[in-house]
């Protein structure tokens, strides 16, 4: 198991050697959202995270209502620009536009099968506890490596990754970040 944790700009700038130092071996960083944001601290997180020892995988903040083929080129550009050692993964979350399983489903099939074509990887998939019991969403993208939320409890199951907490304290980094286990690195 390898301890790790996801993070975004709203943690700020990191002093990744310190993250590094705590027994941090990987961490997925927010790359995009949508069609058109790109997290303003990815680029510099992945390269000190990298240059510190730490294994980074980039990760898309899925929108519902956005254009999922829109939405992996975005992500795509950004990892190419930004070259990273884990899978991409997907993070699907609430949006207007989750109450639509088929709609839902299909668009992050059209976005895992860009994505995965691109990159040559398969992408692991994040999907939010409540999204996850509306929709069964996970059920559809079985063979794809799952990154399960289940804070304070270890997840029975298939999963590669496990955030096990959203307001974890990790020396280097102000302010509190998620958690996460990973099963392999």
């Amino acid at each position: 198991m390898s301890e790790g944790i996801d993070a975004s700009h709203h943690q700020g700038p990191i002093k990744w050697p310190m993250v590094a130092g705590s027994g941090i071996t990987f961490a997925y960083l927010k790359a995009t959202e949508g069609t058109t944001f790109v997290d303003s601290m990815f680029q510099l997180n992945a390269v000190n995270a990298q240059a510190s020892g730490i294994k980074v995988g980039g990760y898309h903040y899925f929108r519902a209502c956005s254009d999922p083929s829109r939405q992996a080129s975005h992500f795509i550009e950004a990892l190419r620009r930004t070259p990273t050692d884990l899978p991409p993964a997907i993070d699907i979350e609430h949006d207007k536009c989750t109450s639509q399983r088929d709609q839902l489903v299909t668009g992050i099939k059209d976005f895992i099968g860009k994505v995965e074509q691109a990159t040559g990887k398969q992408v692991v998939l994040y999907v939010y506890p409540d999204v996850e019991s509306q929709h069964q969403v996970r059920a559809e993208f079985s063979k794809n490596p799952q990154w399960v939320r289940s804070i304070g409890k270890r997840p029975v199951g298939n999963w590669w990754i496990w955030q096990r907490s959203d307001s974890g304290t990790v020396a280097g980094i102000a302010g509190r970040v998620d958690l996460n286990t990973m099963r392999a690195p």
